[in-house]
């Protein structure tokens, strides 16, 4: 239930012809643009950055019975998409299936279309106005669009400053002094935790309260006198020296093992946004305590092993269908199977007890062009005693892969890798219990409890990210209990 200051900055955002929100993670963001789609008159285009997003903001607006009628959401990118291939002479849009750069044309192509007056009309007829959700995360091109919405339709941006992390490539994200708040006049600011109230955890709540104000104004966050819920871990300094690295690793799977977690709780460790590599080696080591690493859509891991996987025939297609299960489960095996193999290969029968129900699939692999043999030995592979998923989120992506594979549909992998990926964008994703990210994927989630594996390596943005990622306790690991993060 928000508060009477916060359903006033709701019911401001519904009649503004423009303005913008600040909300502070778990404040209410989500519920208060609900509430002002509820009051708005007519139908509202809402807009965010993920389908995740767009999840999350369906949700709520059912729960508290929006008519379908009242709005329409979307991701910036789907919308801009589909409404400038609807008009493709006057937006100039080619593109059908945009990848990459080639986003910074749909929206080029997009603003073109909507600045241009002969879309009034029908933007008019099909909106009563904008809302724009984590507006922190916009680049200059979707900042642009919105500028453009704003000029035919009353447009209220919601976000804060403070969780601007996205890297784009080069790409800035908006300026809030600069570039909204001279557009979008700020109606508000949601500062009630109601995520740690609903959890009863008004401690952690205050403490956080504390921590974005230092944050704010670039000072050092201290850890000594935290409430229980905050737990400090002395992390060493970085260091090139083989014996540090073992020491941080160490530092940092003690504590991974440590935190007590309940039945049914989630639990997130967040370590470097820019080292998948390592992230991917934590959850390696974790394997066996049921932690998974969080992969990133459009994971170029995947991508690349299913290109290799393609290329090759014979022997060396089988040798990278095991290093692909290699590098997503323990226990893998990968050269004995091999070996293995290739004395079937050969008329003898090396490994014939110890892969019994996998060599059939192997031979088959060197024998045949067929999808069926891969996709049946990395389903055994999975359910063997000794392995343990450690990348599920890469491992099923390809299984669904070679499964639409194995219907004929599609002509090479690396497109079947595309259409699944493109799926879980639109469906979400299903996270395990224990989980290992950055903060660029844990990005408005919520779990029950975090570690933070090196607070010293994360900007403040970043940190304030994943201080707030937690409902129940929070784990930091740092050279010391002054954190001083960088700009």
């Amino acid at each position: 239930m928000a508060s009477d200051d916060d359903n006033r900055i709701g019911e401001r955002a519904a009649s503004l012809t423009r303005g913008s929100v600040i909300a502070a993670a778990g404040c209410g963001k989500t519920e208060q643009i609900a509430r002002a789609t509820a009051l708005s008159q007519g139908r509202r285009l809402i807009l965010t950055h993920t389908h995740a997003g767009v999840d999350a903001l369906k949700v709520r607006l059912k729960n508290h019975t929006v008519a379908d009628n009242k709005y329409r959401i979307d991701t910036i990118a789907g919308w801009s998409l589909r409404f400038a291939a609807s008009f493709p002479m006057r937006s100039g849009l080619s593109l059908t299936k945009p990848a990459d750069d080639e986003w910074n044309t749909v929206y080029e192509c997009a603003a073109r279309l909507v600045t241009n007056r002969a879309v009034s009309g029908v933007l008019a007829a099909s909106y009563s106005g904008v809302f724009v959700d984590e507006y922190q995360d916009c680049t200059g091109p979707q900042h642009e669009i919105i500028c453009a919405l704003a000029t035919h339709l009353p447009t209220c941006v919601f976000g804060d400053p403070l969780q601007g992390i996205f890297d784009f490539k080069e790409q800035k994200a908006v300026d809030w002094d600069v570039d909204v708040f001279p557009l979008f006049e700020m109606a508000g600011e949601l500062l009630t935790p109601w995520r740690w109230k609903k959890a009863g955890n008004t401690e952690l709540a205050k403490w956080l309260e504390d921590a974005r104000g230092c944050l704010e104004n670039g000072q050092t966050i201290h850890l000594n006198g935290c409430p229980a819920c905050v737990s400090w871990e002395h992390l060493p300094a970085a260091s090139k020296s083989k014996k540090v690295v073992a020491e941080r690793q160490a530092a940092m799977l003690a504590a991974c093992k440590s935190v007590t977690v309940q039945d049914g709780e989630t639990l997130v460790v967040i370590g470097d946004s820019a080292n998948l590599k390592a992230r991917a080696n934590l959850a390696q080591k974790l394997a066996k305590y049921g932690f998974a690493n969080i992969e990133p859509i459009g994971c170029k891991d995947l991508f690349e092993q299913a290109a290799s996987i393609e290329s090759l025939t014979g022997v060396p297609r089988l040798e990278a269908v095991l290093a692909f299960a290699a590098s997503c489960m323990t226990g893998a095996n990968k050269s004995a199977l091999t070996q293995a193999a290739q004395s079937h290969l050969a008329g003898r029968r090396q490994g014939a007890a110890k892969f019994g129900e996998l060599l059939p699939h192997c031979l088959e692999i060197t024998q045949s062009g067929s999808w069926h043999p891969v996709l049946g030995v990395l389903e055994a592979m999975r359910l063997r005693s000794e392995t343990r998923l450690y990348r599920r989120e890469m491992f099923f992506a390809m299984r669904s892969a070679l499964r639409l594979m194995a219907t004929g549909q599609y002509r090479s992998l690396t497109d079947a890798i595309w259409e699944t990926q493109n799926r879980i964008r639109h469906t979400g994703r299903n996270l395990g219990k224990r989980s290992i990210g950055s903060t660029l994927l844990v990005k408005g989630l919520e779990f029950d409890h975090a570690i933070i594996v090196d607070a010293d390596g994360l900007s403040r943005k970043n940190l304030y990210v994943a201080l707030t990622r937690p409902m129940r306790s929070l784990t930091i690991l740092s050279r010391s209990q002054k954190i001083t993060p960088r700009a």
